[in-house]
């Protein structure tokens, strides 16, 4: 990037303007805030699936992995995009910028990449029950989520292969930002783009396996309703739910990433801040799902339709009384 002078500084997308503004305080505070929510709501996921044992298989396993990725990718805005968004330090490394990149686009493509093994888990539960035990067996999730692991390690570690491809997080534009070079006129990464649209790519995959599986469903319940009665069908099905609507979250964020596409521009500060929060918000709804489509997360928590009922129900005689008295 070239300052006023017209003298090229490496990394000054990264560093803030050296004053705050309402609107970077306002920006800042709301990513901090969901960032801080989703991070609690996904420990609480791992709280929830360790205590009850419908989740001790191979979908809580992925589930666990898919989380951990969301917990380090919101982390890391905890203690530096949001930070930095509000105080604007001027004087700060670039290097951190870059560095906070790295870390929440690691966890975050271990999200990305483990969904797609939630949604296939879910359709093989429902289209294969019977073979879903021998194809999902401790040993092979191991090995799925392991591989996984080292295969999104291995490239993230392109980016120390291939030069001017570095991305940091720019406080002045609220977003992700590709670090220009001096002796390239490109204005965004290859291999950023690469990623962003690999991952959009691997959701579309999770959204056809989501078709496939809801399909499935229509039609158990269509031509065997005392199969579509059983509990672990019912239990399936409810699985699918979360699945699919963090599916169709993460295609909307998805798609406003893949055009921002970590470019760099002062007119688009709006959709900057909007995409971020959008990222944020959509782990903050797939720790939530867990509990919205599952009876037995809400009685664990105290919060199942039944005692809500009987709050309500215990009121409304307290109330009658006193009016009859």
């Amino acid at each position: 990037m070239m300052n006023g002078t017209e003298e090229f500084v490496w990394g000054s997308e990264l560093v803030g303007r050296g004053t705050m503004s309402t609107a970077d305080t306002l920006v800042g505070l709301s990513i901090c805030t969901f960032s801080v929510l989703s991070v609690a709501i996904g420990i609480l996921n791992l709280y929830l699936i360790y205590k009850l044992p419908i989740f001790h298989n191979a979908f809580g396993a992925f589930w666990v992995s898919r989380t951990v990725g969301e917990i380090g990718a919101n982390f890391i805005h905890v203690v530096y995009s949001g930070p930095v968004t509000i105080l604007q330090p001027k004087d700060i490394n670039p290097l951190f910028g870059i560095v906070s990149y790295m870390v929440c686009v690691y966890f975050a493509e271990i999200a990305c990449s483990m969904h797609q093994y939630v949604s296939l888990n879910r359709m093989l539960a429902v289209c294969a029950p019977l073979k879903y035990k021998t194809l999902f067996t401790r040993r092979i999730t191991t090995t799925i989520i392991v591989v996984t692991t080292v295969q999104v390690t291995s490239i993230m570690g392109l980016y120390f292969l291939f030069p001017c491809n570095w991305i940091g997080y720019g406080p002045q534009y609220y977003e992700f930002i590709f670090v220009k070079c001096g002796e390239n006129e490109r204005d965004w990464s290859p291999l950023g783009t690469f990623l962003n649209r690999g991952c959009t790519a691997l959701c579309v995959v999770s959204l056809l396996m989501d078709c496939v599986t809801f399909y499935k469903i229509i039609k158990i319940r269509v031509t065997n309703k005392s199969a579509a009665q059983d509990e672990a069908f019912r239990r399936n099905v409810r699985f699918f739910a979360q699945t699919a609507v963090q599916n169709i979250s993460m295609m909307l964020a998805l798609a406003v990433i893949v055009i921002v596409n970590n470019e760099r521009s002062f007119g688009k500060a709006v959709l900057y801040a909007t995409t971020f929060d959008a990222r944020i918000l959509t782990y903050l709804n797939n720790g939530l799902s867990i509990i919205l489509f599952n009876p037995e997360v809400r009685r664990f928590l105290g919060i199942s339709k039944g005692k809500m009922q009987n709050r309500i129900d215990s009121s409304t005689n307290a109330s009658d009384t006193r009016t009859a008295t």
